[in-house]
């Protein structure tokens, strides 16, 4: 599978290199759909994350982990209903899903999402009943159940549901139930994001593949399906911002606002964990470059002491993130632990001011 050849020069899968493009702008995106917007980000706290909001909100984990695959499940529908090819869901009819795991076990593989294998459907040819897949290491099991929910819907133009089970520490097991209720045209669709500005970040590009030098810093498992960074050893993997915003905008609008600083704080706490304190003092240059390179948005100011911490991010990706790692760079650099407040601006642009806790 080409998608898993790695470059002689940096180590970044071809996969990687090849569909997805590192803007001047602060995003990522694909090559072959500008409009989906990408960012690559530790993943190692996102079900710790679910857990936490569960218990500041007092629900069920189960309850957060049903908004969460179906917040999901209904953006990849979008997704893959705007770039599957048309011959795709003709060739799941006639000789059935296996014939399409290859190149979904290589995407997994490559966006860090854990070793996926099909373990068969029912029946073997034709409009399936019945689905069921394995993965080894998701990097997150509700988020990869909502892709693989959607991802059927698409397929069958029909409401599916889902039910997953542990088998071990690292593999799962979920089955599809696809029912006979049709799924209309309006449920395939999601809002676009906000106008994207223009920016000036450059990156050195990696003579054989041309993806940012920057990469080097990560490595890709390819049998596992697990990127890590390898300063850090945390966990990374990439997202679809719109997915993950209509995940957070689900949960907010299911449990409340409380929803808004669980994140935050839970972003915080992850900065600490994967960030050195050189790295959090690196200035401007620095954390712009690390913001960029995982898509988060581009820094386009800067001001940080003792006593105050201001930033302005163009193209933010997901505000709460942002803001959680603002805080979390505030108490590295200081040592001192800050509050905040953010607001989105005219024209997107985040705004963040961090000062000592009171």
């Amino acid at each position: 599978m080409k998608a898993i050849r790695t470059c002689s020069g940096c180590g970044v899968p071809l996969g990687i290199s090849r569909n997805m493009r590192w803007n001047g702008n602060g995003t990522i995106t694909q090559v072959r759909d500008p409009a989906h917007r990408l960012i690559f980000f530790e993943s190692d706290n996102l079900d710790r994350m679910w857990k936490a909001l569960s218990e500041a909100l007092g629900v069920t984990e189960e309850h957060v982990w049903e908004l969460v695959i179906a917040s999901k499940s209904r953006a990849t529908r979008a997704f893959l209903h705007r770039t599957l090819p048309w011959y795709v869901n003709l060739a799941a009819r006639l000789v059935g899903y296996r014939a399409l795991m290859s190149a979904i076990e290589a995407q997994g593989l490559v966006m860090g999402y854990g070793k996926i294998t099909l373990g068969g459907q029912y029946p073997r040819r034709g409009r399936p009943e019945r689905v069921t897949v394995f993965i080894e290491d998701p990097y997150s099991l509700p988020l990869f159940c909502g892709d693989f929910k959607g991802a059927a819907e698409v397929l069958e133009r029909r409401w599916a549901s889902l039910t997953y089970q542990a088998l071990d520490e690292r593999r799962h097991q979920i089955d599809v139930t696809v029912s006979d209720e049709k799924l209309e045209e309006e449920y395939f669709h999601v809002q676009d994001g906000p106008p994207r500005r223009e920016g000036d970040l450059a990156y050195t590009p990696c003579p054989e593949c041309g993806a940012p030098r920057e990469l080097v810093r990560f490595s890709w498992d390819l049998s596992r399906g697990i990127i890590r960074d390898t300063e850090s050893g945390r966990r990374l993997a990439f997202f679809g911002t719109a997915a993950l915003r209509a995940v957070f905008d689900e949960l907010r609008h299911e449990l409340g606002e409380r929803v808004t600083p669980t994140v935050i704080d839970a972003e915080r706490r992850n900065t600490l964990e994967a960030m050195g304190v050189e790295e959090a003092r690196s200035g401007f240059e620095g954390l712009r470059v690390r913001a960029a390179i995982r898509g988060l948005g581009l820094l386009t100011a800067l001001s940080l002491s003792p006593e105050r911490m201001e930033a302005v991010v163009a193209n933010p990706a997901l505000p709460e993130y942002l803001v959680g790692l603002a805080l979390g760079i505030f108490e590295l650099a200081t040592g001192r632990k800050g509050e905040s407040s953010w607001e989105l601006v005219d024209g997107g642009d985040l705004r963040i001011e961090v000062i000592p806790a009171s």
